[in-house]
Formats: C-alpha cells, structure tokens, sequence
C-alpha cells in the first residue's frame, strides 16, 4: 500500500507539472519527430530556451531563479527536461518534501553523460549510493515516474534511441544544487500558485516532511 501511494503521488507531481506548465521542448521534438521536418521551429524554440536561461538568475539565489524560471516556462510554454525537473523539485518543495533534489543522469561512472534531468525523492538518505529501489524519480519531460529501477528499465527499453545506452551501462546520477526556499518563500507560492499545492487531507508519503 505504502508503495502504490508513493507512487500516486510522485504522478501527480509529474502530471501537475506538464498540466499547468505546457511547454515545447525541442529536445522531445527531435526525439519524436523521425526527419527534419519542422527543424526551422525547433531551433526557435531552442533559441528561446536558452535566451530565458541565460536571461535568469543564478540558482544560487533560489527565490528569483524559481520565480523567473516559472513565469518564463508559463509564458513562453517553451522547456525542457531541466525547465520540467525544476518544477518537479520545486512543487515537492512547496508541499513539505525536504528529501528531493534534482539530479543529472549519467552512465559508465559518470564518463558519459546522458544529457537529462530528472527531479528525485531518496527514500535511502543513510546510503551513499541510494538503493535504485528506495529512489523515485519524476520525469515531467517523459511522462514518466517511479521508482528509480523502474524507470532505468523504462529508459533503456522505450527511449534507448534517445539515451544510446549500451548493454552494459548502468544509470548513476550526479545530485544538482538543491532548491533552498524559506517559509515566507514557500508561502509566497502557495498564494501565486494554488493549484500546485497538494490537497487531499490522507497521509501521503510523498507530501509529508521527509
């Protein structure tokens, strides 16, 4: 039971995510599209992206980062993996959850780099080297969560093409500079954006303090 909620509740974070922040992204397009068909319009839209990334504040400086970062996908519906992992992270943040960050995918000991973001809840935070099977991960820009075993699985069998891994590679992850919001902050959210704050009054594993 506990691991059916947990999951319940990491797909409403994803699906929250891609429901109230659609967004383009044009390393899904070249994944999709099979020719260059609409290549003029992808590289607009990549152009946009990286206009608005460089156009924001460092992480560093959380609150602005995250503002910025949620108006310009909001306006603009142009993102990609890093945009929609941002706002996974963020959303478990504004619901209590304190053992996620977003982590960068890598394979053969970090020597190749899979290029993808992934927001993460590490259920295993005695262990350097978490469990597969006590991490889930939230992966907006797939459509896909579950628990990290799972979603190697996924990536190896249904988005190979996309992540060219070998047969022997193992996914590892590289952890990515959390996003520390204070109470106020936190609070500021809730207000701008009541929709993405968790409602129901059961105990969810995901949306408690973790």
């Amino acid at each position: 039971m506990r691991k059916k909620t947990t999951l319940k509740d990491a797909d409403w974070v994803c699906r929250s995510v891609n429901n109230n922040f659609p967004a383009l992204s044009t390393t899904w397009l070249n994944f999709n599209l099979e020719n260059n068909n609409g290549i003029n319009a992808i590289s607009k839209i990549g152009k946009t992206i990286q206009d608005l990334r460089n156009a924001n504040n460092s992480e560093l400086f959380t609150f602005n980062f995250v503002k910025n970062l949620l108006e310009s996908v909001k306006t603009n519906s142009a993102g990609n993996c890093y945009e929609k992992a941002t706002i996974a992270e963020f959303i478990l943040r504004m619901n209590g959850v304190k053992n996620c960050k977003r982590i960068n995918l890598v394979a053969d000991d970090g020597r190749k780099n899979l290029e993808h973001c992934v927001s993460m809840v590490n259920f295993d935070t005695e262990n350097p080297y978490p469990n597969p099977q006590k991490v889930v991960i939230i992966d907006p820009w797939s459509g896909v969560s579950g628990y990290a075993d799972y979603i190697f699985k996924v990536y190896t069998n249904m988005f190979n093409r996309y992540f060219k891994l070998g047969n022997d590679d193992q996914i590892q992850f590289v952890a990515r500079y959390p996003l520390e919001l204070t109470d106020e902050e936190i609070e500021y959210f809730k207000q701008r954006y009541p929709e993405l704050v968790f409602k129901s009054h059961d105990k969810h594993k995901l949306m408690c303090n973790g």
